[in-house]
């Protein structure tokens, strides 16, 4: 033990001698006068060896942090060894003007306060030194039009970047803040310039913003982050001037626009409409198909077009809600198809829908016209875009009935009596009685067919009634009621209208309704329907929906409604194809 004891003061010893006296921090700035947008190392350099790290916190009010890089020394010499830990913060200011680097806490000491000097991009240049670095190298200038829009009004907002150096990866980020909605327009455009004798390339980006609400509205500007080249030269190569001389590096910065500020006004009294439509042009258009006349229980499809110019797809109405019908007339609307496109630095949002129109009866339908209401904000005064009156023609369906009384036919063939009120008219008589009056035998062949069929439908009754007899009796439930079946004419018509639409689900839909309306229950799916057709071309076309509505693409209707003009009986079984028979059985 007493052996150890003296290389144990010598490790003290050393120790001690190693250990500054005094840790102090040193901190210095690499300019001290930088121009708006570029970026300033700040460092702080620590006496001794620390496993914690400087207090950043008093930077946060006029600097961004943008990297933080950490080293440590040591270094012997004949008056002994030092030690040191060395940070360099990379700062970004916030703002222009005379900023100081406040004193920055470090393991228990303090460094001094520092000050640094921003100009901004339209001083003029700087003489000496730090005039480079001070001259504006990189800097935003944004444009607002209007400053005082309506309430959800399209606000037109320009972004350019001037900047007198390489940038690398950079990005520009603009939002509303929830204030408001920012759509970003067209593509970036690309220009140069000359400010205070120094030569600038210029970045556009165009976007249009949509204040939410009315009042006073101040939004962040646009933040630009991106590295930018610095060059130092090498002290030593071990090639010599092969590798040596200039080494360029990167160093990032963030650069701030000026906020938005903007008076939204609210929307005006004089704007009437549940819904609220504020542009620079208003269109709508309408397409008629087929013309002015139908047939009762066909559809007549209206394919409506609204653009406006200054709105999104999604800010404009639901046309079939304003569209206003006779009795008699009813509407299947398509879903729309919304659009946003661009017309230079304007957004153009259109809503394209197609209305089946089916009408119950022939006559004569008029459709007063269609309104859309909006706000002129050129004129700051309101505007109407309308369809014409339009009156259509609806003629008798096939077979000379409309559609609802063909639904309301019992399918039964009609059966004559030699009654006299069920006599036919004179007229009629002479076509088919002879000179004395009797009944031709045809009449009476029909009439003993009659007479037959009642009484097998006698029989039939008494029969079901026996059985019902010996059945013990359960009676129904009181909640249970019987679903009221669909009607075939209307779920046919229903059908025919998605098909001139091109609407494959709706088609598919509503085929399935007429199915299980001509059959008293729905069949399994398209495919148990397509086999119930059999081989045909119908069959193949029902096939073809079925892939539609599960798969992608486009789907036409008009040849499936074409080819499927009715069903057939539930019982039906199609004819299969025995081919040839064998030549040697």
């Amino acid at each position: 033990m007493s052996a150890r004891l003296p290389g144990v003061l010598l490790a003290l010893g050393l120790g001690a001698a190693m250990t500054p006296a005094h840790a102090a921090i040193r901190a210095w700035l690499d300019h001290t006068q930088v121009g708006s947008g570029n970026s300033v190392q700040l460092t702080l350099e620590y006496d001794g060896i620390t496993t914690s790290g400087p207090d950043l916190t008093p930077l946060h009010r006029n600097f961004d942090v943008l990297g933080t890089s950490t080293s440590t020394s040591i270094q012997i010499g004949t008056g002994g060894s030092s030690e040191s830990t060395e940070v360099v913060l990379t700062l970004s200011p916030k703002r222009t003007g005379r900023l100081t680097i406040p004193s920055i806490a470090w393991d228990g000491e303090r460094s001094a306060p520092l000050s640094l000097t921003v100009t901004g991009a339209s001083a003029p240049p700087a003489s000496g030194p730090g005039a480079a670095a001070a001259a504006g190298k990189v800097f935003i200038r944004t444009s607002v039009e209007p400053r005082h829009p309506y309430v959800q009004q399209a606000v037109q907002v320009a972004v350019r970047i001037y900047t007198s150096e390489q940038l690398y990866h950079g990005s520009l980020g603009f939002s509303g803040s929830g204030a408001a909605l920012v759509r970003k327009t067209g593509a970036d455009t690309y220009g140069s310039v000359v400010r205070n004798g120094e030569p600038y390339q210029v970045i556009t980006r165009r976007y249009v913003l949509f204040p939410m609400q009315s009042g006073r509205l101040s939004l962040p500007g646009p933040v630009l982050e991106a590295e930018v080249a610095t060059r130092s030269r090498s002290s030593w190569s071990p090639f010599g001037n092969f590798f040596g001389g200039l080494v360029q590096t990167t160093r990032p910065i963030r650069v701030y626009g000026d906020p938005l500020a903007l008076s939204v006004r609210p929307r005006p009294a004089a704007a009437r409409g549940s819904y609220w439509l504020p542009a620079e042009n208003v269109t709508l258009t309408a397409q008629w198909n087929p013309g002015r006349q139908t047939q009762a229980g066909d559809p007549l499809a209206l394919h409506l077009d609204l653009q406006a110019v200054g709105l999104t797809a999604a800010q404009l109405p639901n046309l079939s809600a304003l569209l206003r019908l006779p009795a008699g007339l009813t509407a299947y609307p398509d879903q729309a198809k919304l659009y946003n496109t661009t017309q230079g630095s304007l957004i153009v949002g259109s809503r394209d829908q197609t209305i089946a129109l089916i009408a119950d009866r022939p006559g004569r339908y008029t459709l007063t016209g269609l309104k859309v209401r909006w706000w002129d904000t050129q004129t700051d005064q309101p505007r109407v875009a309308t369809l014409p009156r339009r009156t259509l023609t609806v003629l008798p369906a096939s077979g000379g009935m409309t559609a609802s009384a063909a639904a309301r036919t019992p399918q039964v063939p009609p059966v004559r009596t030699s009654a006299p009120s069920s006599a036919p008219p004179r007229a009629a008589r002479s076509a088919t009685e002879g000179e004395t009056g009797t009944l031709s035998p045809w009449e009476w062949l029909s009439a003993g067919l009659a007479l037959l069929w009642v009484a097998t439908l006698g029989g039939w009754l008494w029969s079901r009634r026996r059985a019902r007899a010996h059945k013990p009796h359960s009676p129904p439930a009181p909640s249970a009621r019987q679903p009221t079946p669909p009607d075939p004419s209307k779920a046919q018509a229903a059908f025919r209208a998605a098909c001139a639409s091109d609407d494959a689900a709706a088609a598919r839909r509503h085929l399935l309704a007429w199915a299980q309306a001509v059959w008293g229950s729905p069949p399994a799916g398209l495919n148990a329907l397509a086999a119930a057709l059999g081989k045909s071309g119908a069959a193949d076309l029902v096939r073809e929906l079925d892939r539609a509505c599960y798969g992608r693409g486009g789907w036409r209707g008009p040849p499936l409604a074409a080819a499927l003009t009715e069903l057939p009986p539930r019982n039906h079984k199609p004819r299969r194809d025995r081919g040839l028979a064998p030549l040697y059985p």
